[in-house]
This record gives C-alpha cells, sequence and structure tokens, in this order.
C-alpha cells in the first residue's frame, strides 16, 4: 500500500504505508481556472480524524468526532501574482461554507460563510483562524492534527481545519452530515473580486441506537468544482454578518 505526497515544488512522490509528518499527504488535486486559463492548483489532503480536537491520527478511534484536512493553493506562472498574473489580483484568499443538519447554537443557520461573525471580512486566511502563506509552519497547535511538531510547508496560501461535531449536538435517529464547499477568491484592490474554483468535501457519524449514540466520522472525500456551485453561491449572497463590500458584486 502506498500514498501520494506532494513535495513544495509539485513534484509527485510515492512512498511506503509509514506516515511522514514531514509531508503532504495528497487526497485531491483540483484546477484553478479563470476564463479558461488554469492559473495553479488547489490541494486537499488526505483527511486524518481526532476527538474534540484531540489524539488525532489518520486512522479513526472509537472516541473521533471530528476529521482534519489541510488545503493549500499552489499557485503557477500563469497564476503568481509576481509573474503573469492572468486574474490581475492583488492577493488570493480561501472563501469556506459549511452545510449541517446538527444542532445549531445562537445565530447559527444549516448553511453559512464559515468564519466567525465577528470578521470584517469573511475569508477562513486570517487571524485567529489556522492558515499559512509562502514558505510557513504548519499551526503551533498539534493535539487536532497528525504530527508531534508542526513541519515546514511552502505554498501560495494554505489553511488547516478541524472540524468536529460532540453527540451533544446530533439529533437522535440521525446520522450527522457535515459539508464544507472551499473556494479560491481573486481579491482586487480597485474592482471586484472573483471567486475562481473549489472544492467540495465533507464527512459524516452514523447513529448507531440510543445507548452508543454516533460512530466515528466517514470521511466523504473531495469533489473538485469548476466554480462555486449555485448552493454556495446563494448561501454568500444571503449572509449579512459581514461588512465586506466586494461580495454583494461577486458572480
Amino acid at each position: 500500500m502506498t500514498r501520494a505526497c506532494l513535495w513544495i515544488t509539485l513534484s509527485y512522490c510515492s512512498l511506503s504505508s509509514a506516515i511522514v509528518a514531514e509531508e503532504l499527504w495528497v487526497g485531491k488535486v483540483c484546477p484553478v481556472t479563470y476564463q479558461q486559463q488554469t492559473l495553479g492548483v488547489l490541494v486537499f489532503s488526505e483527511a486524518w480524524y481526532h476527538s474534540s480536537r484531540q489524539q488525532a491520527s489518520y486512522i479513526p478511534r472509537d472516541n473521533a468526532t471530528g476529521v482534519g484536512l489541510e488545503i493549500h493553493l499552489f499557485a503557477n506562472r500563469l497564476g503568481e501574482l509576481e509573474l503573469a498574473n492572468q486574474a490581475q489580483c492583488n492577493q488570493y484568499r480561501m472563501l469556506q461554507i459549511r452545510t449541517t443538519n446538527r444542532r445549531l447554537l445562537g445565530d447559527e443557520r444549516r448553511a453559512q460563510i464559515d468564519a466567525p461573525a465577528s470578521f470584517v471580512e469573511p475569508f477562513y486566511d486570517a487571524f485567529p483562524l489556522e492558515h499559512g502563506a509562502g514558505v510557513h509552519q504548519t499551526p503551533a497547535d498539534t493535539l487536532d492534527k497528525p504530527w508531534n511538531e508542526p513541519p515546514t510547508r511552502a505554498s501560495t496560501l494554505a489553511i488547516y481545519d478541524t472540524p468536529f461535531v460532540s453527540d451533544a449536538l446530533g439529533k437522535e435517529g440521525q446520522d450527522i452530515m457535515v459539508e464544507f464547499e472551499t473556494c479560491v477568491v481573486c481579491q482586487r484592490d480597485q474592482s471586484y473580486d472573483t471567486i475562481l474554483s473549489c472544492g467540495r468535501w465533507g464527512y459524516s457519524r452514523e447513529y448507531l441506537d440510543e445507548n452508543t449514540g454516533w460512530a466515528e466520522p466517514e470521511f466523504h472525500g473531495t469533489e473538485c468544482l469548476n466554480s462555486p456551485s449555485p448552493h454556495y453561491q446563494e448561501t454568500v449572497s444571503l449572509s449579512e454578518e459581514f461588512p465586506y463590500s466586494y461580495w454583494l458584486d461577486w458572480r
């Protein structure tokens, strides 16, 4: 059994099944396009599992409640801001929505932008959410990551997401379902932003019975999308939490 790994130079290699924490273990590679030109790739790692952001590993434990994923944008020569920059971006950002059937807390909605309502902008790549750009170390919190020490990554932009749903938020008799759609945004200082390509991923926890509750998460894999789905566009359009002016003109 082998796993694929992606070096920071975007060359591929094959290693044994032993986990090498320093490497980016690739689950899916999605092209990022603008006006039929490929600007780079959006790389989704293999999923790992954790118990309420602790005890993370690539093999799910019986008490696992969530998954983890690192998502990297690697721009090519057409996409690099300092090179061809075909889309005339000033910056790349990550905008993610979350859809779930779990019990909702406070002002949460079934489908919403996956960022704190206190943010000025709706993007995931902002403090205190876990992210990085260029040559960077992965987040210092390793309890919900499948490595002991933060390895170094090198990508145009990266986010590190470790969602989970505890049994307390499950609806009795129903499987817990969580789905994300993660898109690259071309942010421009002097004109409107453009949402580029995306990846859709998620997981579920099977309901077993009233005594046992829910099983460990099952990751559903990642689907590449050339453009944001109608559900994504509707979710962003209906969101009123963020005073970010450009989003109203995203098409």
